[in-house]
């Protein structure tokens, strides 16, 4: 299987974990699913599950309950926040565990985030691949066309 197919299988598994999560609950932010996988396993799972609370990325990573192999990847059905809300940035979350390659669906659609988790991924030396299954991904959220915070 070609390294595309694979970000593709495992994408889906991010997407289907996006879908646990209650739009009710999430409101005023996207549902986003995260999947760690090493050496071709999911070894872990998360997904944004109230607003104010821990997001996807997080709580994958949590739940993992261990530091990521060297070869981890992280995906994730949306770009991670660059910025420090209620909750911290998610790209410090990320490049603090160790993971060393992220997948992404598609990019945060709030134009003042828009590429952003991206730059700072990437700026670490993350091995960073965009915009797989962007329409899958996108679809999630219908309507959510991004939040601008403070």
């Amino acid at each position: 299987m070609e390294e595309s197919d694979h970000h593709r299988l495992f994408m889906r598994e991010a997407i289907r974990e996006a879908f646990l999560a209650d739009v009710s609950e999430t409101w005023p932010n996207p549902r986003v699913g995260a999947i760690i996988v090493e050496q071709g396993l999911v070894v872990s799972r998360g997904h944004f599950q109230k607003d104010g609370g821990p997001h996807a990325e997080r709580e994958a990573l949590a739940n993992l309950g261990r530091s990521p192999g060297t070869n981890a990847t992280l995906y994730v059905t949306m770009e991670p926040c660059s910025t420090h809300g209620r909750t911290g940035a998610c790209t410090n979350a990320i490049v603090e565990a160790g993971i060393k390659n992220i997948v992404i669906g598609t990019l945060d659609p709030t134009h003042s985030h828009r590429g952003s988790g991206l730059a700072v991924l990437r700026k670490a030396g993350l091995n960073v691949v965009s915009d797989v299954l962007k329409e899958d991904c996108g679809s999630i959220n219908p309507g959510f066309e991004g939040r601008e915070t403070p």
